[in-house]
């Protein structure tokens, strides 16, 4: 368990600094909200560096280089919550947490809104000014709660959603790791075989004379080009992964891979799963918020990270502005399977949806738990058995020749 260093309030408005041991900063936001003490300033020990003569540089370096992560956002929507709750007022709040930040990129945005809201602006439309930190949704649902004097409680359904969708990104992103090690790990043994060992086998062959088989030749050629053009396809590979990475900036592109994803075997329910439980979640923040149906469906479309679903539920949005029921715009979509459409209706007939999406999103999130975790356990021994495949392969193909060689002597 990590180790953070925090600066607090105590109740009597007296600054306390201290250490303690907790699983992550909304941890330690909890751990001091129970000893009365109002966080303003938590970092986790290990991870701190040490100032220099080159600061200044260096934060207009990460000024230009950092973006502002969802656990960012999470800590600073946790600590206005907190603030608020005790009495502190929303400018006095931002200033706090402002001061308190390391990140420079997080420190100027909320002096921003400090200035903004002092000049007279909403907190919702300072928030506005800055879509690439605080989207739609967020910038929603505080405009919600500024209108129904709830700003506090709107703050924490947020941290409370982000906080979930930190965690479901946390778990994709461990099944992922596992993979990407095996391959990134087969990769290195393949390059290393090829550039080191193939070439002292080489005089090997070259010795014994004749024609090398055919997965030896191959692996003498691949060796050659890895030898006299390394530099070369060290370009082409960059090249190529650049070319890929400018390519998705075109909408068709955008589109095929979208539609790809979502129909691709094994993990394609998996990532559909991923889409509706995200939108689910939104759409019952939103309308639990007092947001529009229409409005809500709109901002979900843009939240779903799906060029697919986007057109779908911006067709859904059109249908039920037309009069059509909600669960019918959606099923007409073909994009929502049965049991999404069955519990949608259920909370049409009993006239609370965005309960039911509190429910949908929860079915959906103890569905793609699952899958991710079936999904690591399926994967693991198949890397595996791909790995040693790989490696096998070559083994036996340096090896061939030899025991061709053999063969012909008897």
């Amino acid at each position: 368990m990590p180790k953070f260093r925090y600066v607090a309030k105590d109740i009597g408005g007296k600054t306390v600094t201290g250490e303690i041991m907790a699983g992550g900063q909304t941890d330690v936001v909890n751990k001091l909200q129970m000893q009365n003490m109002i966080p303003m300033s938590i970092t986790e020990i290990s991870m701190q560096k040490s100032g220099g003569g080159f600061q200044a540089i260096n934060d207009k370096i990460t000024m230009l280089t950092t973006k502002v992560s969802l656990a960012d956002k999470v800590f600073f929507t946790n600590q206005m919550v907190t603030f608020l709750n005790a009495g502190v007022t929303l400018t006095k709040s931002i200033k706090n947490i402002a001061d308190s930040q390391k990140n420079v990129v997080v420190k100027a945005v909320l002096n921003q809104l400090y200035d903004d809201i002092n000049a007279g602006s909403d907190f919702s439309q300072a928030l506005a000014k800055h879509p690439k930190i605080f989207d739609q949704m967020y910038v929603n649902i505080v405009k919600a709660g500024e209108a129904s004097g709830n700003l506090d409680k709107a703050l924490k359904s947020l941290a409370g959603y982000m906080e979930k969708s930190a965690a479901l990104q946390g778990a994709i992103k461990s099944a992922m790791m596992y993979p990407k090690f095996v391959l990134i790990f087969t990769c290195v043994i393949v390059f290393v075989i090829l550039w080191k060992i193939i070439p002292v086998f080489e005089g090997l062959f070259s010795s014994m004379g004749g024609e090398l088989p055919g997965p030896t030749q191959l692996l003498v050629d691949g060796s050659g080009v890895i030898q006299e053009h390394f530099f070369l396809l060290l370009a082409s590979f960059a090249g190529i992964f650049y070319g890929i990475k400018y390519a998705f900036k075109f909408k068709k592109v955008r589109d095929f891979w979208d539609n790809f994803i979502i129909n691709a075997p094994i993990f394609g329910e998996l990532v559909r799963q991923i889409i509706v439980s995200r939108v689910s979640s939104v759409l019952a923040l939103l309308l639990g918020s007092g947001t529009s149906m229409l409005e809500s469906i709109e901002i979900s479309s843009k939240v779903s990270n799906n060029s697919v679903y986007e057109a779908a539920l911006k067709k859904a949005a059109v249908d039920v502005s037309t009069g059509v029921e909600l669960s019918v715009s959606f099923k007409k979509t073909n994009r929502f399977d049965d049991v999404f459409i069955q519990l949608l209706e259920t909370g049409e007939e009993t006239g609370k949806i965005d309960d039911l999406m509190k429910k949908i999103a929860e079915y959906y999130d103890a569905e793609v738990a699952m899958k991710v975790k079936g999904f690591s356990s399926l994967m693991e021994p198949l890397l595996i058995v791909f790995m040693g495949a790989v490696v096998g392969s070559i083994v036996v193909a340096i090896y061939l020749p030899i025991f061709t060689m053999g063969e012909t002597l008897q």
